[in-house]
């Protein structure tokens, strides 16, 4: 069964003593320059060593591409989401395919925005199947601000059906639009300035009134 958010931001387990023990001196590792030590703290058999280990050697800038996509396959969520986080800053050719497996909603939200901050081309479309297909609200949301950060016209489509979303998904749509260059999001923005949601609304408002702003 997938972890609650609750449950994987805390940690369901207490570490043990020798664990504690363990992810101090990783820590430690990471602002020291201790190399050896941190890198040592991916093979760890507690997972949440290893999300700390990822963080020390990505802060030593010791983390490579091999390292990471291991991390995105761990069984432990906790390390996959730091994984995830590294990709955003570094880079992953696996981020796609992992997103189609990956059942944990808060690490494909994770992913999604890794493949948003990365902006390859290969990865649109699966973007845009997550805007408007996963089972997640947050997941849908979140492929909805990484589109945006592609500034691609055609994109109009996907956000014109997302725009039939929840509220926060609608929200972010209107964000969205101010970097498509095409009359339709005008339009649509103007749709939005009448939604039932008055933070969608507001937004949407504020957004047309700068556009106008600029033409005058």
């Amino acid at each position: 069964m997938p972890q609650s958010r609750d449950e994987l931001r805390a940690g369901i387990d207490p570490l043990s003593r020798d664990e504690l023990s363990r992810m101090a001196a990783i820590v430690k590792a990471g602002f020291s320059g201790d190399v050896e030590r941190a890198a040592a703290g991916l093979a760890d058999p507690c997972g949440r060593i290893r999300a700390v280990a990822l963080a020390a050697c990505m802060r030593l800038g010791r983390l490579d591409g091999p390292a990471i996509d291991t991390a995105l396959e761990d069984p432990e969520a906790e390390v996959r989401l730091a994984g995830a986080k590294a990709a955003a800053r570094m880079g992953s050719d696996s981020l796609a395919a992992r997103l189609a497996v990956e059942k944990e909603p808060l690490v494909a939200e994770a992913i999604i925005f890794a493949m948003g901050e990365q902006r390859e081309e290969a990865t649109y479309p699966v973007l845009r199947d997550a805007a408007l297909e996963h089972p997640d609200a947050l997941c849908r949301e979140a492929a909805v601000a990484a589109i945006a950060n592609f500034e691609r016209d055609d994109s109009i489509e996907v956000l014109e059906r997302a725009a039939r979303d929840k509220p926060a998904i609608r929200r972010r749509v209107a964000v969205a639009l101010a970097a498509v260059d095409d009359p339709r999001a005008t339009e649509l923005l103007h749709r939005l300035a009448e939604d039932r949601d008055w933070q969608t609304r507001q937004i949407a408002k504020e957004i047309l009134a700068i556009e106008e702003g600029d033409r005058t």
